[in-house]
């Protein structure tokens, strides 16, 4: 469909609009005019342009030429500076909810890191109680340090070369699975929330551990439930170990 020729359509207008970064229906919203009208009107000035050797005549037969005042320009620049800003903003919150989201997953991942090693650290700490110094550090101090680590065996060694530092992270995964169990005992779904808290219990924190198959067997329910009861339960633990940042978990 080509622009009607009879419309006094300014194509300048149109062009600096497109040159400014308006979409085809923002420009014809702005100038009362169709989506294809502005097409046919960027096409014919994008023509105009390019003609060398093209009369006068001949270029604004395709299309009236309008010079744009001050006022008109500033506007236009006013309009395209706002698109931008909107659209740099959805940029940032974008890349912030990817940020946010990435770190809810390494604290996920942390947390089952440490359940899975729960054993190995509490061995080591107690049988380094001459290694004990005394430090500042927190629990926080050292679970926030994790978060620049991608190596698994990186981070748990890291908690391993102080003995205090062991201690300290076994004592706070103690406690905060003493707070779920809690938690459990006073939820509208207490005898589902604590049977995923004692599926996480015997997964991970029992002297004897069992595999999915024997939690299965105790609990008479399927591995796959197993599973699924072990990804909820170490969500919630997520929240629990790694404080406030950790309720960003579902």
């Amino acid at each position: 469909m080509k622009a009607d020729s009879s419309k006094n359509i300014d194509a300048g207008k149109a062009a600096a609009l497109h040159s400014a970064g308006w979409k085809n229906d923002k420009i014809a919203d702005e100038m009362g005019i169709t989506v294809e009208e502005v097409a046919d009107t960027l096409q014919c000035w994008e023509e105009k342009m390019g003609m060398e050797d093209c009369e006068k005549e001949e270029c604004t037969e395709q299309g009236k030429l309008i010079v744009l005042t001050s006022e008109e320009l500033s506007d236009i620049y006013e309009k395209a500076a706002t698109i931008g800003a909107k659209e740099a903003l959805k940029v940032f919150k974008a890349e912030r909810e990817r940020e946010c989201n990435g770190r809810v997953d390494r604290r996920h991942r942390n947390t089952k890191l440490l359940l899975k090693n729960y054993h190995m650290l509490k061995e080591h700490a107690e049988n380094s109680v001459f290694g004990r110094t005394q430090m500042e550090e927190s629990a926080m101090d050292i679970l926030e340090s994790m978060m620049s680590m991608y190596d698994d065996g990186v981070i748990i060694e890291s908690i391993k070369r102080s003995a205090t530092r062991t201690a300290i992270i076994v004592s706070h995964i103690e406690v905060m699975f003493g707070l779920y169990r809690s938690y459990c005992e006073h939820t509208s779904s207490r005898e589902v929330d604590l049977r995923r808290y004692g599926i996480a219990w015997d997964t991970y924190m029992a002297d004897q551990v069992l595999s999915a198959k024997e939690v299965a067997d105790k609990y008479n329910i399927s591995t796959r439930n197993v599973y699924e009861d072990i990804k909820i339960a170490t969500r919630r633990l997520t929240a629990l170990i790694f404080g406030v940042d950790g309720l960003n978990v579902r």
